[in-house]
């Protein structure tokens, strides 16, 4: 698409197909996502184990793991926050 721009420049805007299958879909995207922060969950409280128990080799290591996991987590609870928001902001929209 070409759009004529002010003056004598001229803008050349290249629309992409997006390919499902290189992708993949937003649920899936999501899906992964929900998968991670699980697992990085599972990881933490291994990690919390290890500590408990006095197991532990490289204290840093532990700390990034806990960390992550709550950094993970409140990223989902925040995305879960905006969803159900929009999702009130188009059932308050009158048509």
């Amino acid at each position: 698409m070409k759009i004529n721009g002010i003056g004598s420049k001229d803008i050349t805007i290249e629309l992409h197909e997006s390919k499902k299958s290189e992708n993949g879909s937003f649920i899936d995207m999501l899906n992964k996502f929900i998968e991670s922060v699980n697992s990085d969950l599972k990881s933490s409280k291994e990690a919390e184990q290890q500590l408990i128990k006095g197991d532990v080799s490289n204290l840093e290591e532990l700390m990034y793991r806990i960390e992550k996991s709550d950094i993970s987590l409140r990223l989902l609870i925040e995305l879960r926050n905006k969803a159900l928001e929009s999702y009130h902001e188009i059932m308050r929209m009158q048509v």
